[in-house]
């Protein structure tokens, strides 16, 4: 039970630091930066126990009869992880170009970089915009989520 009491007090300090960041953020885009960065933080620490092997789960792993492997269970913790990251990031390209004036759906492909973290790599936008508009979008997931240009793909069809 001590695990679940560490947890939880990793999630109200991540939470505590998330919000005193927010208050010191001034408005504009960095605001808007802030909040998708400190909501992975957030999710983060909620799915920590998820992303390493906790001790019940290694003396589950050991019982005769079971199938349970730490690596399996390692993978599974970073695939939830890498699907939340996927929602957050194309649930925030939509919101994007909705501010835009543009109606698009967003696919993005999540990838672990160099220090080992997952990363939104890539991204398939869908949706009928201007060219101005497509331009705005690109820049904003440039910045925002740090995905060049080459890695970002637009393609013309009704949402």
């Amino acid at each position: 039970m001590i695990w679940f009491k560490n947890w939880l007090m990793g999630i109200v300090a991540a939470a505590l630091a998330v919000s005193l960041a927010q208050a010191m953020t001034p408005e504009g885009p960095v605001r808007k930066v802030g909040r998708l960065v400190g909501g992975m933080v957030l999710l983060l620490a909620v799915a920590r126990p998820l992303l390493r092997l906790e001790p019940a789960m290694t003396a589950m792993a050991q019982l005769p009869g079971t199938e349970v492997s730490q690596v399996r269970i390692e993978e599974g913790g970073e695939e939830m992880m890498k699907t939340l990251i996927a929602q957050k990031a194309g649930a925030y390209i939509v919101d994007k170009g909705s501010a835009l004036g543009c109606v698009c759906a967003a696919k993005v492909t999540v990838a672990t970089d160099d220090t080992g973290w997952p990363v939104p790599w890539q991204v398939e936008v869908l949706g009928n915009m201007t060219a101005a508009q497509q331009q705005a979008l690109a820049r904003a997931i440039a910045e925002d989520l740090a995905i060049p240009a080459e890695r970002q793909s637009f393609r013309e069809e009704d949402v």
